[in-house]
């Protein structure tokens, strides 16, 4: 059996009086790792037919902060038509949604969301903003290299009557690739 220690390591002055060892190690060089290898893109689409039809398109763009923290947006557009009898209705609604998502053990993670969205949310209604505040999380699951799935459940914790959007909870699923 051998155990070996240092202690100690002799230096040497030089001209700035600076002392230098005489051994050092490897360098260590903390990797950076580069912003395209930090981004993804993905999103979601709403696809609904029939008396209500709804078409909609959900991208987002992400940011790897820390191998647990995406921050990022989605943006949101959404055709809207109602053929029921007595209705004939359309409108289209868009908007942005910055979030933070954080995993917190093997694919389950917390989300937080602000959604922005523009447009009639009651018929025949002047164009406005509505706001909304998701509070949640999910689980995410690797597709492949560098491919993702999400399933969401999510709160809206600042839902106005007047102009009820979602109903709680509201369930997501996204798709999307990491760089």
């Amino acid at each position: 059996m051998s155990l070996s220690t240092y202690a100690q390591f002799e230096t040497a002055n030089d001209s700035s009086n600076n002392q230098k060892p005489y051994f050092q190690g490897p360098e260590v060089k903390k990797q950076k790792t580069p912003i395209k290898d930090r981004l993804l893109v993905g999103g979601g689409f709403d696809l609904r037919f029939g008396d209500i039809t709804v078409i909609g398109l959900t991208p987002l763009v992400g940011y790897k902060v820390t191998d647990q923290l995406v921050t990022g947006g989605i943006f949101t557009y959404r055709y809207f038509k109602d053929n029921r009898p007595g209705f004939n209705y359309s409108t289209t609604t868009y908007g942005f949604s910055p979030f933070a998502r954080y995993t917190i053990f093997r694919g389950l993670f917390a989300h937080v969301e602000y959604e922005m969205l523009y447009g009639e949310f009651r018929y025949n209604d002047d164009p406005r903003w509505v706001n909304s505040f998701f509070v949640g999380g999910g689980y995410g699951v690797p597709l492949g290299d560098n491919g993702f799935a999400g399933l969401y459940l999510l709160w809206n914790l600042t839902e106005d009557p007047n102009y009820r959007i979602y109903q709680n909870p509201v369930v997501r699923m996204s798709f999307g690739v990491g760089f």
